[in-house]
Protein backbone atom coordinates (compact mmCIF):
# COMPACT_ATOMS: atom_id res chain seq x y z
CA UNK A 1 0.00 0.00 0.00
CA UNK A 2 1.97 2.78 -1.14
CA UNK A 3 1.28 6.36 -1.27
CA UNK A 4 4.07 9.11 -1.46
CA UNK A 5 3.32 12.43 -1.50
CA UNK A 6 5.95 13.36 -3.24
CA UNK A 7 4.47 12.19 -6.86
CA UNK A 8 0.96 10.63 -6.09
CA UNK A 9 -2.10 13.56 -6.13
CA UNK A 10 -3.21 14.77 -3.37
CA UNK A 11 -3.62 18.57 -3.01
CA UNK A 12 -6.74 19.80 -5.16
CA UNK A 13 -6.23 23.28 -6.29
CA UNK A 14 -7.71 25.76 -8.69
CA UNK A 15 -6.06 26.76 -12.06
CA UNK A 16 -5.58 29.47 -13.65
CA UNK A 17 -7.56 28.98 -15.97
CA UNK A 18 -10.70 28.21 -13.64
CA UNK A 19 -10.11 24.78 -13.95
CA UNK A 20 -9.55 22.42 -10.88
CA UNK A 21 -6.84 19.57 -10.41
CA UNK A 22 -5.44 17.36 -7.61
CA UNK A 23 -1.57 17.43 -8.26
CA UNK A 24 1.01 16.39 -6.62
CA UNK A 25 3.87 17.81 -4.06
CA UNK A 26 5.97 17.84 -6.74
CA UNK A 27 3.66 19.56 -8.99
CA UNK A 28 2.28 22.20 -7.00
CA UNK A 29 5.79 23.53 -6.39
CA UNK A 30 7.04 23.36 -9.95
CA UNK A 31 3.76 24.27 -11.30
CA UNK A 32 2.68 27.29 -8.94
CA UNK A 33 2.63 30.08 -11.17
CA UNK A 34 -0.35 28.13 -12.90
CA UNK A 35 -1.87 27.08 -9.54
CA UNK A 36 -4.84 30.42 -8.54
CA UNK A 37 -5.02 28.89 -5.08
CA UNK A 38 -5.17 25.95 -2.79
CA UNK A 39 -8.66 24.14 -2.82
CA UNK A 40 -8.71 22.22 0.14
CA UNK A 41 -11.30 20.49 2.44
CA UNK A 42 -11.92 23.23 5.32
CA UNK A 43 -10.10 26.46 5.10
CA UNK A 44 -8.06 25.31 8.53
CA UNK A 45 -6.10 23.01 6.19
CA UNK A 46 -4.44 26.08 4.45
CA UNK A 47 -1.95 26.85 7.02
CA UNK A 48 -1.03 23.34 7.61
CA UNK A 49 -0.35 22.70 4.01
CA UNK A 50 1.38 26.39 3.05
CA UNK A 51 3.68 25.80 5.83
CA UNK A 52 5.11 22.47 4.41
CA UNK A 53 5.45 23.88 1.19
CA UNK A 54 7.32 26.88 2.72
CA UNK A 55 9.48 24.48 4.41
CA UNK A 56 10.15 22.60 1.44
CA UNK A 57 11.16 25.47 -0.59
CA UNK A 58 13.32 26.86 2.58
CA UNK A 59 15.41 23.54 2.36
CA UNK A 60 15.50 22.84 -1.63
CA UNK A 61 16.58 26.63 -2.11
CA UNK A 62 18.41 27.55 1.12
CA UNK A 63 17.21 30.84 1.78
CA UNK A 64 16.19 33.02 1.01
CA UNK A 65 19.10 34.41 2.82
CA UNK A 66 18.18 38.53 2.52
CA UNK A 67 16.11 40.57 0.83
CA UNK A 68 18.80 40.52 -2.95
CA UNK A 69 18.03 36.64 -2.89
CA UNK A 70 14.44 37.04 -2.56
CA UNK A 71 14.06 40.33 -5.61
CA UNK A 72 16.29 37.71 -7.46
CA UNK A 73 13.90 34.90 -7.40
CA UNK A 74 10.69 37.54 -7.50
CA UNK A 75 12.61 38.45 -11.03
CA UNK A 76 12.70 34.75 -12.27
CA UNK A 77 8.77 34.38 -11.58
CA UNK A 78 9.34 30.50 -10.62
CA UNK A 79 10.87 28.54 -8.21
CA UNK A 80 14.18 26.85 -9.93
CA UNK A 81 12.44 22.92 -10.86
CA UNK A 82 15.65 21.15 -10.91
CA UNK A 83 16.77 22.13 -7.62
CA UNK A 84 13.18 21.71 -5.58
CA UNK A 85 12.57 18.26 -7.85
CA UNK A 86 16.80 16.90 -6.70
CA UNK A 87 15.86 17.86 -3.40
CA UNK A 88 11.94 16.32 -3.49
CA UNK A 89 14.17 13.04 -4.77
CA UNK A 90 16.52 13.37 -1.74
CA UNK A 91 13.74 13.09 0.78
CA UNK A 92 11.40 11.25 -1.25
CA UNK A 93 11.17 8.06 0.90
CA UNK A 94 10.46 10.22 3.76
CA UNK A 95 6.72 10.92 2.25
CA UNK A 96 5.85 7.83 1.92
CA UNK A 97 2.04 7.78 3.99
CA UNK A 98 2.30 4.51 4.42
CA UNK A 99 5.69 3.38 4.99
CA UNK A 100 6.14 0.80 7.58
CA UNK A 101 9.46 2.72 9.43
CA UNK A 102 8.90 6.26 8.74
CA UNK A 103 5.51 7.22 7.69
CA UNK A 104 5.07 10.89 6.82
CA UNK A 105 4.97 12.65 10.25
CA UNK A 106 3.77 9.58 12.11
CA UNK A 107 5.31 6.88 13.65
CA UNK A 108 5.19 3.10 11.80
CA UNK A 109 3.94 0.68 13.98
CA UNK A 110 2.67 2.58 16.45
CA UNK A 111 0.44 0.73 18.91
CA UNK A 112 -2.19 2.56 21.85
CA UNK A 113 -1.15 0.65 24.93
CA UNK A 114 -4.81 -0.54 25.25
CA UNK A 115 -4.56 -2.04 21.83
CA UNK A 116 -7.33 -0.27 20.26
CA UNK A 117 -7.75 1.86 17.18
CA UNK A 118 -10.07 4.72 16.95
CA UNK A 119 -12.49 5.94 13.77
CA UNK A 120 -10.86 8.34 11.47
CA UNK A 121 -13.08 11.02 12.36
CA UNK A 122 -10.80 12.01 15.11
CA UNK A 123 -9.01 13.71 12.59
CA UNK A 124 -12.06 15.63 11.39
CA UNK A 125 -12.88 18.74 13.56
CA UNK A 126 -16.52 18.99 12.02
CA UNK A 127 -17.54 15.28 12.79
CA UNK A 128 -18.31 13.74 16.15
CA UNK A 129 -16.12 11.78 17.50
CA UNK A 130 -15.36 10.79 21.29
CA UNK A 131 -15.71 14.38 23.63
CA UNK A 132 -15.75 16.53 20.21
CA UNK A 133 -19.90 16.55 19.75
CA UNK A 134 -20.35 19.46 16.70
CA UNK A 135 -23.48 20.65 17.18
CA UNK A 136 -24.63 19.90 13.64
CA UNK A 137 -22.68 16.81 13.04
CA UNK A 138 -24.80 14.15 11.11
CA UNK A 139 -21.67 11.38 11.32
CA UNK A 140 -21.60 8.61 14.18
CA UNK A 141 -18.98 7.09 15.81
CA UNK A 142 -20.01 3.88 15.26
CA UNK A 143 -19.96 4.70 10.95
CA UNK A 144 -16.61 5.64 10.87
CA UNK A 145 -15.54 7.84 8.06
CA UNK A 146 -13.48 6.85 4.74
CA UNK A 147 -10.94 8.35 3.88
CA UNK A 148 -9.25 8.20 0.99
CA UNK A 149 -5.12 8.71 0.86
CA UNK A 150 -5.33 11.67 -0.12
CA UNK A 151 -7.89 13.17 1.82
CA UNK A 152 -5.79 11.45 5.28
CA UNK A 153 -2.77 13.34 4.45
CA UNK A 154 -4.40 16.38 4.36
CA UNK A 155 -6.34 15.72 7.73
CA UNK A 156 -3.18 14.31 9.22
CA UNK A 157 -1.28 17.85 8.94
CA UNK A 158 -4.66 19.07 10.25
CA UNK A 159 -4.27 16.98 13.35
CA UNK A 160 -0.84 18.40 13.83
CA UNK A 161 -1.67 21.86 13.72
CA UNK A 162 -5.08 22.12 15.42
CA UNK A 163 -5.85 19.15 17.31
CA UNK A 164 -7.81 18.85 20.65
CA UNK A 165 -6.20 19.37 23.66
CA UNK A 166 -6.53 17.07 27.08
CA UNK A 167 -5.90 13.09 27.59
CA UNK A 168 -4.56 11.26 24.79
CA UNK A 169 -4.32 7.17 24.31
CA UNK A 170 -0.92 6.32 25.68
CA UNK A 171 1.47 5.00 23.05
CA UNK A 172 3.68 1.82 23.64
CA UNK A 173 7.02 2.95 24.38
CA UNK A 174 5.97 6.03 26.03
CA UNK A 175 7.67 6.33 29.22
CA UNK A 176 5.45 9.12 30.09
CA UNK A 177 2.52 7.38 29.50
CA UNK A 178 0.35 7.61 33.03
CA UNK A 179 -2.57 4.48 33.33
CA UNK A 180 -2.33 4.27 29.57
CA UNK A 181 -2.74 7.68 29.27
CA UNK A 182 -0.79 11.14 27.93
CA UNK A 183 -1.86 13.77 30.27
CA UNK A 184 -1.60 17.62 29.95
CA UNK A 185 -1.57 17.59 26.35
CA UNK A 186 -1.44 20.90 24.68
CA UNK A 187 -3.81 21.71 21.68
CA UNK A 188 -1.75 21.55 18.06
CA UNK A 189 1.12 23.71 17.16
CA UNK A 190 -1.27 26.34 15.84
CA UNK A 191 -3.93 26.23 17.91
CA UNK A 192 -2.78 29.04 20.21
CA UNK A 193 -2.53 31.25 17.49
CA UNK A 194 -4.71 34.11 15.78
CA UNK A 195 -3.07 32.34 11.77
CA UNK A 196 -2.82 35.30 9.20
CA UNK A 197 -1.09 34.46 6.16
CA UNK A 198 -1.04 37.31 3.23
CA UNK A 199 -1.98 35.34 -0.04
CA UNK A 200 -1.35 36.33 -3.68
CA UNK A 201 -3.22 36.24 -7.12
CA UNK A 202 -1.33 32.73 -7.71
CA UNK A 203 -0.27 29.95 -5.11
CA UNK A 204 3.25 30.93 -6.79
CA UNK A 205 3.08 35.15 -5.38
CA UNK A 206 1.37 33.30 -1.95
CA UNK A 207 4.28 31.27 -1.13
CA UNK A 208 6.61 34.45 -2.13
CA UNK A 209 4.78 36.56 0.31
CA UNK A 210 5.67 34.31 3.03
CA UNK A 211 9.07 33.32 2.18
CA UNK A 212 10.77 35.42 5.25
CA UNK A 213 14.97 35.74 5.24
CA UNK A 214 16.21 32.86 7.39
CA UNK A 215 17.84 33.30 9.84
CA UNK A 216 21.53 32.15 10.93
CA UNK A 217 20.75 29.29 12.52
CA UNK A 218 18.63 28.02 10.07
CA UNK A 219 20.35 28.66 6.84
CA UNK A 220 23.32 27.05 8.75
CA UNK A 221 21.33 23.81 8.77
CA UNK A 222 20.30 23.89 12.85
CA UNK A 223 17.05 23.84 12.11
CA UNK A 224 15.30 21.21 10.19
CA UNK A 225 11.60 20.09 9.04
CA UNK A 226 10.63 17.06 10.64
CA UNK A 227 11.47 14.51 7.60
CA UNK A 228 15.67 15.33 7.47
CA UNK A 229 15.32 14.79 11.63
CA UNK A 230 15.16 10.83 12.67
CA UNK A 231 12.08 9.33 12.36
CA UNK A 232 9.11 9.74 14.85
CA UNK A 233 8.72 7.08 17.91
CA UNK A 234 6.27 6.73 20.03
CA UNK A 235 8.90 9.00 22.48
CA UNK A 236 7.88 12.62 22.57
CA UNK A 237 9.69 15.97 24.18
CA UNK A 238 8.74 19.53 25.43
CA UNK A 239 11.41 21.94 23.92
CA UNK A 240 11.63 25.56 22.15
CA UNK A 241 11.84 25.14 18.33
CA UNK A 242 15.09 25.84 16.76
CA UNK A 243 13.29 27.84 14.12
CA UNK A 244 11.06 28.10 11.73
CA UNK A 245 11.19 25.14 9.89
CA UNK A 246 10.85 22.87 12.70
CA UNK A 247 7.90 25.09 13.97
CA UNK A 248 6.48 24.83 10.23
CA UNK A 249 6.24 20.63 10.31
CA UNK A 250 5.92 20.24 14.43
CA UNK A 251 4.92 16.71 14.97
CA UNK A 252 1.76 17.72 17.72
CA UNK A 253 0.91 14.46 17.95
CA UNK A 254 2.08 10.85 17.55
CA UNK A 255 0.21 9.69 15.02
CA UNK A 256 -0.24 6.14 12.42
CA UNK A 257 -3.00 6.15 9.59
CA UNK A 258 -4.51 2.14 9.22
CA UNK A 259 -4.62 1.23 5.52
CA UNK A 260 -7.42 -1.00 4.58
CA UNK A 261 -8.24 -2.31 0.70
CA UNK A 262 -11.46 0.22 -0.28
CA UNK A 263 -13.95 -2.62 -0.88
CA UNK A 264 -16.25 -0.99 -3.42
CA UNK A 265 -12.24 0.01 -5.62
CA UNK A 266 -10.06 -2.96 -6.30
CA UNK A 267 -6.52 -1.86 -6.19
CA UNK A 268 -7.63 0.98 -3.96
CA UNK A 269 -7.12 1.58 -0.50
CA UNK A 270 -8.91 4.32 2.49
CA UNK A 271 -8.77 4.97 5.95
CA UNK A 272 -10.94 3.73 8.45
CA UNK A 273 -8.77 3.53 11.49
CA UNK A 274 -6.40 5.30 13.19
CA UNK A 275 -3.87 5.68 16.34
CA UNK A 276 -3.65 9.26 17.74
CA UNK A 277 -1.03 9.85 20.91
CA UNK A 278 0.62 12.82 22.42
CA UNK A 279 3.33 14.28 20.60
CA UNK A 280 5.91 17.30 20.76
CA UNK A 281 5.13 19.93 22.95
CA UNK A 282 6.74 23.54 23.10
CA UNK A 283 8.38 24.48 25.50
CA UNK A 284 6.76 27.94 26.86
CA UNK A 285 8.14 28.09 30.90
CA UNK A 286 10.62 30.62 30.48
CA UNK A 287 10.76 33.97 29.10
CA UNK A 288 13.68 32.68 26.96
CA UNK A 289 11.34 29.80 25.47
CA UNK A 290 8.52 32.52 24.85
CA UNK A 291 10.67 34.51 23.09
CA UNK A 292 12.21 31.98 20.83
CA UNK A 293 8.72 31.12 19.80
CA UNK A 294 7.85 34.22 19.12
CA UNK A 295 10.88 35.09 16.56
CA UNK A 296 10.15 31.59 14.66
CA UNK A 297 6.25 31.72 14.60
CA UNK A 298 5.55 34.48 11.55
CA UNK A 299 1.79 33.93 11.09
CA UNK A 300 0.44 35.51 14.19
CA UNK A 301 0.18 38.94 15.33
CA UNK A 302 1.26 38.90 19.51
CA UNK A 303 0.51 41.35 22.34
CA UNK A 304 2.81 41.97 25.59
CA UNK A 305 1.02 40.16 28.32
CA UNK A 306 1.33 41.82 31.64
CA UNK A 307 -0.30 38.91 33.01
CA UNK A 308 2.83 36.65 32.62
CA UNK A 309 5.23 39.08 33.41
CA UNK A 310 3.98 39.83 36.88
CA UNK A 311 2.98 36.12 37.69
CA UNK A 312 6.22 34.66 36.08
CA UNK A 313 8.87 37.60 36.82
CA UNK A 314 9.87 37.68 33.16
CA UNK A 315 10.57 41.28 32.09
CA UNK A 316 9.03 41.67 28.47
CA UNK A 317 6.53 38.67 27.42
CA UNK A 318 4.56 38.77 24.13
CA UNK A 319 1.43 36.01 24.04
CA UNK A 320 -0.13 35.02 20.59
CA UNK A 321 -3.40 37.57 19.77
CA UNK A 322 -6.15 34.89 18.98
CA UNK A 323 -8.88 35.79 16.51
CA UNK A 324 -12.36 36.93 17.99
CA UNK A 325 -15.29 34.49 16.22
CA UNK A 326 -17.75 37.27 16.50
CA UNK A 327 -15.68 40.05 14.71
CA UNK A 328 -14.93 40.42 11.44
CA UNK A 329 -11.55 40.82 10.60
CA UNK A 330 -11.46 44.57 9.70
CA UNK A 331 -12.16 45.57 13.07
CA UNK A 332 -9.05 44.29 14.87
CA UNK A 333 -6.53 45.49 12.03
CA UNK A 334 -4.70 47.51 14.68
CA UNK A 335 -2.47 44.49 16.51
CA UNK A 336 -2.02 42.95 12.60
CA UNK A 337 -0.72 46.04 10.96
CA UNK A 338 1.59 46.84 14.25
CA UNK A 339 5.33 46.27 12.85
CA UNK A 340 6.93 43.22 14.07
CA UNK A 341 10.33 44.61 15.54
CA UNK A 342 13.11 43.01 17.05
CA UNK A 343 12.40 42.98 21.80
CA UNK A 344 15.04 42.21 24.59
CA UNK A 345 14.83 42.71 28.19
CA UNK A 346 16.76 45.25 28.25
CA UNK A 347 13.45 47.15 25.82
CA UNK A 348 10.98 46.77 28.69
CA UNK A 349 10.19 50.26 28.77
CA UNK A 350 9.51 51.32 25.29
CA UNK A 351 8.48 48.05 24.31
CA UNK A 352 4.86 48.57 21.90
CA UNK A 353 1.82 46.61 22.99
CA UNK A 354 1.26 44.72 19.83
CA UNK A 355 3.96 43.10 17.08
CA UNK A 356 2.50 42.64 14.28
CA UNK A 357 2.69 39.32 12.09
CA UNK A 358 6.43 39.32 10.50
CA UNK A 359 4.57 37.55 7.69
CA UNK A 360 3.01 41.21 6.83
CA UNK A 361 5.14 43.49 8.56
CA UNK A 362 7.91 41.79 6.26
CA UNK A 363 5.92 42.95 2.86
CA UNK A 364 6.48 46.41 3.71
CA UNK A 365 10.29 46.09 3.48
CA UNK A 366 11.55 48.32 0.48
CA UNK A 367 12.39 45.81 -1.77
CA UNK A 368 9.40 43.78 -1.52
CA UNK A 369 7.04 47.00 -1.68
CA UNK A 370 8.45 47.91 -5.24
CA UNK A 371 7.83 44.07 -6.44
CA UNK A 372 4.39 44.15 -4.74
CA UNK A 373 2.86 47.62 -6.03
CA UNK A 374 -0.41 47.27 -7.58
CA UNK A 375 -0.65 43.76 -7.26
CA UNK A 376 -3.88 42.33 -5.60
CA UNK A 377 -3.11 40.95 -2.00
CA UNK A 378 -5.34 39.74 0.91
CA UNK A 379 -4.98 37.97 4.24
CA UNK A 380 -6.34 34.63 5.17
CA UNK A 381 -7.32 34.75 8.84
CA UNK A 382 -7.62 31.29 10.46
CA UNK A 383 -8.33 29.83 13.91
CA UNK A 384 -10.52 27.86 16.46
CA UNK A 385 -12.31 28.13 19.76
CA UNK A 386 -11.66 25.14 22.19
CA UNK A 387 -13.92 24.81 24.98
CA UNK A 388 -14.40 22.71 28.06
CA UNK A 389 -10.28 22.72 28.83
CA UNK A 390 -9.57 23.13 25.45
CA UNK A 391 -10.89 19.32 24.63
CA UNK A 392 -13.27 20.24 22.25
CA UNK A 393 -14.05 22.41 19.35
CA UNK A 394 -16.56 25.14 19.89
CA UNK A 395 -16.25 27.62 17.22
CA UNK A 396 -14.12 28.09 13.93
CA UNK A 397 -12.85 31.32 12.72
CA UNK A 398 -12.17 31.96 8.77
CA UNK A 399 -11.79 35.41 6.93
CA UNK A 400 -10.71 36.87 3.55
CA UNK A 401 -9.60 40.58 4.04
CA UNK A 402 -8.03 42.51 1.05
CA UNK A 403 -4.67 44.06 2.05
CA UNK A 404 -3.17 47.02 -0.10
CA UNK A 405 0.07 46.50 0.43
CA UNK A 406 0.65 50.27 0.88
CA UNK A 407 -0.86 49.79 4.36
CA UNK A 408 2.22 48.12 5.25
CA UNK A 409 5.29 49.94 4.12
CA UNK A 410 7.73 50.62 6.53
CA UNK A 411 8.94 53.97 5.18
CA UNK A 412 5.96 55.81 6.10
CA UNK A 413 2.90 55.22 8.20
CA UNK A 414 0.82 57.92 6.40
CA UNK A 415 -1.52 54.87 4.61
CA UNK A 416 -1.04 52.87 7.83
CA UNK A 417 -3.04 55.35 10.17
CA UNK A 418 -5.17 56.14 7.66
CA UNK A 419 -6.67 52.70 7.69
CA UNK A 420 -6.50 52.35 11.54
CA UNK A 421 -8.35 56.04 11.98
CA UNK A 422 -11.24 54.70 9.84
CA UNK A 423 -11.27 51.49 11.88
CA UNK A 424 -11.69 53.31 15.06
CA UNK A 425 -14.35 56.16 13.65
CA UNK A 426 -16.41 53.17 12.55
CA UNK A 427 -16.52 51.63 15.88
CA UNK A 428 -17.34 55.08 17.36
CA UNK A 429 -20.36 55.65 14.58
CA UNK A 430 -21.78 51.80 15.39
CA UNK A 431 -21.83 53.24 19.34
CA UNK A 432 -23.68 55.76 18.96
CA UNK A 433 -26.22 53.23 17.06
CA UNK A 434 -25.69 51.24 19.69
CA UNK A 435 -26.76 54.14 21.93
CA UNK A 436 -29.64 55.31 20.17
CA UNK A 437 -31.06 51.81 20.89
CA UNK A 438 -30.80 51.46 24.33
CA UNK A 439 -31.88 55.13 24.77
CA UNK A 440 -35.00 54.41 22.60
CA UNK A 441 -35.34 51.53 25.43
CA UNK A 442 -35.16 53.72 28.27
CA UNK A 443 -37.42 55.70 26.58
CA UNK A 444 -40.00 53.22 26.32
CA UNK A 445 -39.79 51.98 29.88
CA UNK A 446 -37.02 49.81 30.50
CA UNK A 447 -34.59 50.74 33.93
CA UNK A 448 -31.53 51.65 33.40
CA UNK A 449 -30.40 48.93 36.12
CA UNK A 450 -31.83 46.56 33.68
CA UNK A 451 -28.69 46.20 32.35
CA UNK A 452 -28.89 43.03 30.89
CA UNK A 453 -31.94 44.00 28.70
CA UNK A 454 -30.03 46.75 27.81
CA UNK A 455 -27.05 45.20 26.30
CA UNK A 456 -29.32 43.01 24.19
CA UNK A 457 -30.61 46.26 22.47
CA UNK A 458 -27.11 47.79 21.81
CA UNK A 459 -25.47 44.42 21.14
CA UNK A 460 -28.58 43.88 18.36
CA UNK A 461 -28.00 47.13 17.18
CA UNK A 462 -24.34 46.96 16.79
CA UNK A 463 -24.70 43.35 14.83
CA UNK A 464 -26.99 44.48 12.09
CA UNK A 465 -24.65 47.74 11.81
CA UNK A 466 -21.35 45.58 11.20
CA UNK A 467 -23.20 43.04 9.03
CA UNK A 468 -24.51 46.54 6.71
CA UNK A 469 -20.64 48.08 6.90
CA UNK A 470 -18.85 45.01 6.41
CA UNK A 471 -18.77 44.44 2.41
CA UNK A 472 -18.59 48.55 2.05
CA UNK A 473 -15.59 48.79 3.94
CA UNK A 474 -14.01 45.62 2.28
CA UNK A 475 -14.59 47.66 -0.90
CA UNK A 476 -12.80 50.87 0.05
CA UNK A 477 -9.86 49.09 1.42
CA UNK A 478 -9.48 46.92 -2.10
CA UNK A 479 -9.60 50.22 -3.47
CA UNK A 480 -6.64 51.95 -1.59
CA UNK A 481 -3.64 51.51 -4.02
CA UNK A 482 -0.61 53.57 -4.02
CA UNK A 483 -0.56 56.08 -6.66
CA UNK A 484 -4.01 55.69 -7.13
CA UNK A 485 -5.58 57.65 -4.01
CA UNK A 486 -5.52 60.31 -2.22
CA UNK A 487 -5.60 59.90 1.33
CA UNK A 488 -8.02 62.84 2.25
CA UNK A 489 -9.95 61.94 -0.74
CA UNK A 490 -9.86 58.13 0.45
CA UNK A 491 -11.26 58.78 4.31
CA UNK A 492 -13.84 61.32 2.80
CA UNK A 493 -15.28 58.84 1.08
CA UNK A 494 -15.26 56.34 3.46
CA UNK A 495 -16.77 58.85 6.35
CA UNK A 496 -19.69 59.75 3.93
CA UNK A 497 -20.70 56.31 2.99
CA UNK A 498 -20.17 55.31 6.69
CA UNK A 499 -22.82 57.91 7.54
CA UNK A 500 -24.84 56.98 4.70
CA UNK A 501 -25.35 53.43 6.48
CA UNK A 502 -25.35 54.02 10.36
CA UNK A 503 -27.76 56.76 9.31
CA UNK A 504 -30.09 54.25 7.41
CA UNK A 505 -29.92 51.92 10.51
CA UNK A 506 -31.19 54.51 13.15
CA UNK A 507 -34.38 54.39 10.72
CA UNK A 508 -35.95 51.00 11.55
CA UNK A 509 -34.72 51.86 15.21
CA UNK A 510 -36.85 55.03 15.96
CA UNK A 511 -40.03 53.17 13.34
CA UNK A 512 -39.96 50.20 15.68
CA UNK A 513 -40.30 52.63 18.87
CA UNK A 514 -43.49 52.03 20.84
CA UNK A 515 -45.79 54.95 21.01
CA UNK A 516 -44.98 55.33 24.79
CA UNK A 517 -41.21 55.86 23.47
CA UNK A 518 -42.65 59.47 22.36
CA UNK A 519 -44.12 60.17 25.28
CA UNK A 520 -40.88 59.74 27.04
CA UNK A 521 -40.03 57.93 30.43
CA UNK A 522 -38.46 59.40 33.41
CA UNK A 523 -34.92 58.17 34.47
CA UNK A 524 -33.70 56.72 37.69
CA UNK A 525 -31.73 60.74 37.76
CA UNK A 526 -35.23 62.35 37.10
CA UNK A 527 -34.42 63.39 33.66
CA UNK A 528 -36.98 62.03 30.78
CA UNK A 529 -35.10 60.37 27.90
CA UNK A 530 -38.20 60.56 25.15
CA UNK A 531 -37.39 59.28 21.08
CA UNK A 532 -37.10 62.70 20.27
CA UNK A 533 -34.61 63.07 22.27
CA UNK A 534 -32.67 59.82 21.44
CA UNK A 535 -32.63 61.05 17.68
CA UNK A 536 -31.18 64.26 18.45
CA UNK A 537 -28.00 62.67 20.69
CA UNK A 538 -27.80 59.95 17.83
CA UNK A 539 -27.02 62.62 15.31
CA UNK A 540 -24.85 64.97 17.69
CA UNK A 541 -22.69 61.76 19.08
CA UNK A 542 -22.38 60.39 15.15
CA UNK A 543 -21.35 63.61 14.10
CA UNK A 544 -18.50 63.77 16.73
CA UNK A 545 -17.51 60.03 15.93
CA UNK A 546 -16.65 60.59 12.17
CA UNK A 547 -15.76 64.83 11.83
CA UNK A 548 -12.29 64.11 12.50
CA UNK A 549 -12.46 61.78 9.45
CA UNK A 550 -13.46 64.55 6.86
CA UNK A 551 -11.20 67.07 5.56
CA UNK A 552 -12.37 70.56 5.72
CA UNK A 553 -12.72 70.43 1.59
CA UNK A 554 -14.44 66.77 1.89
CA UNK A 555 -17.01 67.61 5.02
CA UNK A 556 -21.23 67.27 3.32
CA UNK A 557 -23.26 70.91 4.02
CA UNK A 558 -25.76 69.25 6.58
CA UNK A 559 -22.82 67.63 9.05
CA UNK A 560 -23.28 69.95 11.63
CA UNK A 561 -25.34 67.83 13.76
CA UNK A 562 -28.80 69.32 15.43
CA UNK A 563 -28.34 70.82 19.04
CA UNK A 564 -29.81 69.16 21.89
Amino acid sequence: MEFNLVDDDWIPVVLTDGTSAEVSLRSVLTRAGHIRNLALDAPSQIPAVMRMLLAVLHRALQGPTGERQWVSWWDAGAFDAEVVEAYLDEHRARFGLFDPQSPFMQVGGLEALNGKTKTAALLLPHIASGNNVPLFSAERDNRPAALSPAQAARWLLHAHAWDTAAIKTGAVGDDRAVKGKTLSNPVGSLGQLGVVMPMGPTLWHSLMCNLLPLASSEAAGADLPVWERPPLSAQWSERAPKGRLELFTWPARRIRLVPEPAPQAPGQFMVRQVVVCGGDRLSLETGQDLRAWMRSEPHSAWKRSSNLEKKRSFPLVYWPVRHQVERQLWRGLGPLLARAEPTTASAVRDAPTFQGPAALSQLGSRARMTALRGMPLHVLAVGFEYGNQSAVITEAYGDVLPLPVIVLSGQSDEWRHAVLDAVRATAAAVNTLAKLAENLAVASGCRPSEEGLLAGHRERARETAYAALDAPFRRWLSSLAEGNADIDQALDLWATEARTIIRARSGPLLNAASPSAWHGHETEDGQVMDASLAEIYFHSALHKALHELFSPEGAPDDLEPPKP
